[in-house]
Formats: structure tokens, C-alpha cells, sequence
């Protein structure tokens, strides 16, 4: 029997908080005493620099799994009882009194509750933005999202840009220079190759809005890594273009971690480890472009029409996922052509998109050295 979603604990904050806001940035922290002061004094900054201060509120989720030592989020909570601020600030307690999160729940659980506490204090198209305690931002920051939301009547849902901070060993430095590269090298030929998911799953870079979020489902409680990909996934399902706010910038920390089984963290771990970080084939993009355009250039067309015209390497994916099959009933429950290709891309999603390349990879090209000088 599946545990139940714990429940959300009450809002604290030192200051009573205005009625209503222009936005929510959302944090979860866990064992990041060291970082989410820098990350909340950047906040300030930002907010002065733009005149926004009354206009955020900023809530931190302070949480562990009851099997973990509390020191460190204990010293975190005090720290933000503590801590005066021109920022509205407020923060969970999910620590003390038996409010730890049981084993099965963690990154996912923190951000969903850190999203949409503050949720009835911000009207439907105000931006809730994912944060990271470890992650301070530009002083430009709000400035540029605010003034790319404005410039974009009807956005949904999007994310900020990014560099990595150089916080480690000259080896972590070297080691999130190549994956860095290798990210936005990913992101620049999906977007090269006409994908719709040209996107960074980065969790501190994403934003979009209450009513985009409450569609999407939101964070997946239940996952333990992988949530802001997942997310963008969802948003992008429910009808969000995923938009790239260039002039926003966060500053995502290169720490080593072995929290989580995939992410920045664990790349840097292997970089670091092995020398070298083998990144995808600029053939594999090639094919997937190949691929969406044959589909389309080729909506009216028949399963088998399309199979002759996309790359043997896609065809052969394409087979394996019984395409001959859902192709045909794509088109039975479309109105016209249009919603085809949306359910389309509904179906070739990002994660499955992240298949093929990966398939490509295994049978067709072969990875690459991201960066054949490292030492």
C-alpha cells in the first residue's frame, strides 16, 4: 500500500506577509546551511535592483527524511528565525516534530510544497520560480523576468539561464566546464533539429505560471531525482511552449554529489573520477531532425509512407515502439492536422526523445569525448 502524501507544515515567517504577490520563487533545502544565505542575500540584491522587494515572496522548504541527522537543517531553521531582511520571506519546517518526510519522498515532496504554499497569495498567470539553496542569481534577475514576461503576453512556462559556479577543487572547476558545454550543446542541437523539448531540465532555472502549474500536476512528490525534468515535461504536454529567458541568470553550484543517481552532481563525480565526459554524436540530432521533418512534411501520410522516409537508424526505434500501430490511432483521435503533430509530440516526448538519442547512440554513432584535452 502506497504511503500518503505527508501534509504540508504551517507557514512561518518573522514579519506578517502582505495579501498578495507578483510572484513565488520556491527553495527546498536540505543540509544547506553553508549555501542558502548567499543564495538569500542574492535574492535581496536582485530585488532591490529592480524595486521589487514588497513584490516576491521567497519560501524556503527546510527539509530531511526522518532518518537523517538534523544538525544541520536545525542550525538552517534557527539561522532563518534569526535572519533580517528587506525580503518577504518565509519558510517549512519539515525537521522538527515529527514533520521529516518518510523514506520514499524527498526533492520532489520539498518543491511541490514550496510552490504552492504561497499559491493563494498570487493571482493565475503570477510565475512561481524554482530555485536552489545553492544557487544565487544575478542582480539583473528579476528585472529580466519580470520584463520577459511582460514583453510576452500569454507565457506559461520557461527557464532562466545558467552558469555553473566554480566552488570546488581545480578538477570539479575543469570537470563542470565540459558538462556545462556538453548541456547547452544539447539543448542548442534539439533546438538545431526542430524538437519542441529544447530545453534545460535544470531545477533552478524553471518558472511558469499558477495556472500552467496546477495543470501540469505540478512537481512529482514521489520522486527523488529527475522532478524538474519531469515537470518541464508535463508543462509541455499541457499545451507550454518551455521559453528561454536569456537575460536571467543563476548560478548553480559544481558541487560532487552522490544524492541523487543522475544530475549535475553526480556528472561532476564522473568527470572527475574517469577524465572525461562522452557526450552524443551530432549525427544523432541530424536523424532526429530527419525524423520530425519527414513526420511533418508527411501528416497525411501513412505509418509505413513515414518509415520509408525517416533515417534507417530512426525506423528501426520507431518499429520497436510499435509505431505502424499508434501512428494510425494518433490520427483517429485528432481533429486535424495540427492536433496530429501535437499528439505527436505528445508521444515522441522529451524523455522518449532522450531514448532515441541514446539509441542512436548504442547502435549508430557512437558517443564522443566532450573535451579530448582534459586532464
Amino acid at each position: 500500500m502506497a504511503q500518503s502524501t505527508p501534509e504540508t507544515a504551517p507557514l512561518q515567517s518573522r514579519n506578517s506577509l502582505k495579501d498578495k504577490f507578483r510572484a513565488v520563487v520556491a527553495i527546498p533545502c536540505c543540509n544547506e546551511f553553508d549555501t542558502l544565505p548567499e543564495t538569500l542575500k542574492s535574492l535581496e540584491v536582485a530585488l532591490a535592483t529592480g524595486d521589487f522587494a514588497d513584490e516576491v515572496l521567497v519560501v524556503v522548504n527546510v527539509n530531511q527524511r526522518a532518518s537523517m541527522d538534523s544538525e544541520n537543517n536545525l542550525a538552517t531553521l534557527k539561522w532563518l528565525e534569526e535572519f533580517e531582511t528587506p525580503l518577504q520571506l518565509a519558510w517549512l519546517d519539515h525537521v522538527t516534530e515529527d514533520r521529516a518526510y518518510p523514506e520514499k519522498f524527498g526533492v520532489g515532496l520539498a518543491r511541490h510544497q514550496a510552490c504552492t504554499v504561497g499559491m493563494s497569495l498570487i493571482d493565475e498567470t503570477a510565475p512561481i520560480i524554482s530555485l536552489d539553496a545553492d544557487s544565487p542569481v544575478d542582480p539583473n534577475y528579476f528585472s529580466a523576468i519580470f520584463g520577459y514576461i511582460e514583453n510576452h503576453p500569454g507565457f506559461l512556462a520557461g527557464h532562466v539561464n545558467f552558469k555553473h559556479r566554480h566552488c570546488g577543487t581545480t578538477e570539479e572547476k575543469l570537470a563542470i566546464e565540459i558538462y556545462e558545454r556538453h548541456l547547452k550543446r544539447h539543448r542548442q542541437n534539439l533546438e538545431n533539429a526542430n524538437s519542441p523539448h529544447a530545453w534545460y531540465a535544470i531545477g533552478s532555472t524553471i518558472l511558469c505560471t499558477k495556472q500552467a502549474y496546477i495543470k501540469s500536476g505540478g512537481y512529482h512528490v514521489r520522486r527523488m531525482a529527475g522532478e524538474d525534468f519531469y515537470l518541464l515535461q508535463q508543462l509541455s504536454k499541457t499545451g507550454c511552449r518551455i521559453e528561454m529567458i536569456e537575460e536571467a541568470l543563476v548560478f548553480p553550484s559544481d558541487r560532487v554529489s552522490d544524492r541523487v543517481p543522475f544530475g549535475t552532481g553526480k556528472a561532476v563525480g564522473d568527470i572527475v573520477e574517469s577524465g572525461r565526459w562522452l557526450t552524443y554524436h551530432d549525427h544523432c540530432y541530424r536523424d532526429l531532425g530527419q525524423l520530425l521533418d519527414a513526420v511533418e512534411q508527411g501528416v497525411a501520410n501513412s505509418a509505413a509512407e513515414i518509415l520509408d522516409a525517416v533515417p534507417k537508424s530512426c525506423a528501426a526505434w520507431l518499429v520497436g515502439r510499435k509505431f505502424e500501430s499508434v501512428w494510425p490511432k494518433l490520427g483517429n483521435n485528432s481533429r486535424d492536422s495540427k492536433m496530429l503533430l501535437q499528439k505527436f509530440h505528445e508521444w515522441l516526448d522529451a524523455f522518449q526523445t532522450l531514448k532515441l538519442i541514446h539509441f542512436l547512440s548504442d547502435n549508430s554513432y557512437a558517443r564522443v569525448p566532450m573535451e579530448d584535452g582534459y586532464q
